[in-house]
């Protein structure tokens, strides 16, 4: 039998030593690799001595695997044809100078990328023919005629797949069609991640990039939010920790609460399952000391994270540190003038006056609201007026809270303005109900509480 491959020992018709360096190999090192038409194994001999954990060769001569077995006991080798594969995945699969011999070549490169790992790569050694059309060429050679591709051809059989051409490989003597190395591998999804700091512009840039290109994107504050309204199948960690003092004026210290608790993961996971598991954006602050946890953990979701960075070019903001002490040094010294003006019966701007609703709950003939509000004196108001249909009833606020989030975003000198107040209400089981009777909060000044979107969606029901 003819001598193919080039061995120290023995010259070939191949150069196989050149072939080896043209084929640009990944790191073998604890990797499973593969050599359908393996002649000799002179190639799973390599990935041996780079360290692969498993070598396996296969070859429809029972002649070749002899001289294979002989030569590199320590790998696997196997007399059959590439309709039988070896059982299990492989990091690397090496296809060389084979292709042209399949009946169905798009067929076979299915196969053999549906035996790689998830990050696995399928060298291709192949014979390109020069031609601008998409076509297979059938080519003249010495002993036989076999069809190869043209570029154009290549593009378009691997259109499924993720794949680079890698350089020419080497020709041998009588080659009808210049070589080529080609690496293959399974197409990931794409998680572009825009994890800047807040202020960066992060969702006008997505909003700009994504939308055109169909590609959908994840707010990171709304699926926290979505969380804390329990509308997601959340873990128990991360349900657990968004609970834990969450509101929208403080959606950051819960986002340095989720990775500082090592929830990153539960985090990756509910942004995945909100993306439907294809290619999206994710716009949401992340800490910059977890970002490469996070790119590691959607890579090993399977997914290609692709993270961009870029400067904020406003006035950079106040650390939160100074930021706090500069506010507390500025309250203490209008504290005295504020003490002044309430004592002497002054009131604040009319623009103070402020209000929200939080939370509704409608069961057992309660309503129950919950919230904050600022009079124009700067204190919570004794009553809440609750309107319901045409009703108005006034309701004393005994339950009163501290709403720390609210203080610092107002910068207000105490936080006593956060309440609980319960209403009977027979005959209404349900904020749908509730909703279409009409429903209300005010100040006994008559300046309306604003009440929060997932209480008038929750009113609204669902979408007909």
């Amino acid at each position: 039998m003819a001598q193919y491959q080039s061995f120290p020992d023995i010259a070939g018709d191949s150069r196989t030593a050149d072939k080896l360096k043209a084929l640009r190999m990944p790191t073998l090192v604890e990797k499973s690799f593969l050599d359908v038409g393996c002649n000799e194994g002179y190639f799973c001999g390599f990935a041996k001595f780079m360290g692969a954990a498993r070598a396996v060769g296969i070859d429809h001569s029972p002649e070749f695997i002899y001289r294979a077995k002989s030569r590199f006991p320590d790998c696997e080798f196997h007399a059959r044809t590439w309709d039988f594969l070896p059982e299990g995945e492989y990091d690397v699969i090496l296809l060389a100078s084979a292709l042209h011999y399949a009946e169905d070549q798009a067929e076979l490169i299915r196969r053999l990328v549906d035996k790689l790992t998830p990050s696995g790569v399928l060298i291709l050694e192949l014979g390109i023919v020069s031609s601008p059309k998409p076509e297979w060429v059938k080519v003249k050679r010495g002993i036989d005629e076999r069809y190869f591709p043209t570029m154009a051809q290549l593009k378009r059989t691997l259109v499924d797949y993720a794949w680079k051409w890698m350089g020419a490989s080497v020709n041998q003597d009588g080659d009808p069609v210049p070589r080529q190395v080609v690496h293959v591998s399974r197409r990931r999804p794409v998680a572009y991640l825009l994890m800047q700091p807040p202020a960066y512009g992060k969702t006008s840039v997505a909003s700009r990039l994504f939308p055109p290109a169909n590609v959908p994107i994840v707010s990171g504050d709304a699926l926290i939010q979505r969380v804390a309204r329990r509308e997601l199948d959340a873990s128990r960690l991360l349900q657990e920790i968004v609970d834990k003092d969450y509101s929208p004026f403080t959606i950051d210290e819960t986002v340095q609460r989720i990775f500082s608790k090592k929830a990153s993961p539960d985090f990756v996971r509910a942004c995945i399952a909100e993306a439907g598991h294809g290619d999206f954006a994710l716009d949401g602050f992340v800490p910059v000391k977890y970002h490469s946890e996070v790119e590691k953990q959607f890579a090993d979701a399977g997914y290609m994270p692709v993270t961009l960075r870029w400067e904020r070019i406003a006035s950079p903001l106040m650390p939160e540190d100074s930021l706090n002490e500069h506010v507390a040094a500025y309250n203490k010294s209008l504290s005295d003038r504020g003490a002044g003006l309430i004592a002497t019966g002054e009131v604040l701007p009319q623009h103070a006056m402020a209000g929200y609703v939080d939370n509704v709950h409608v069961g057992q003939d309660r309503l129950v609201v919950r919230g904050w509000a600022l009079e124009a004196d700067g204190q919570l108001p004794k009553q809440l007026v609750i309107g319901v249909g045409a009703e108005r009833t006034f309701v004393t606020v005994d339950d009163v809270q501290d709403r720390k989030d609210v203080q610092r975003h107002l910068q207000l000198p105490h936080a006593k303005f956060g309440y609980t107040i319960e209403l009977r209400l027979p005959g209404v089981a349900s904020l749908v109900e509730l909703g279409k009777l009409g429903f209300s909060v005010t100040l006994p000044s008559g300046r309306p509480l604003r009440i929060a979107q997932k209480v008038v969606e929750s009113m609204r029901g669902p979408e007909r």
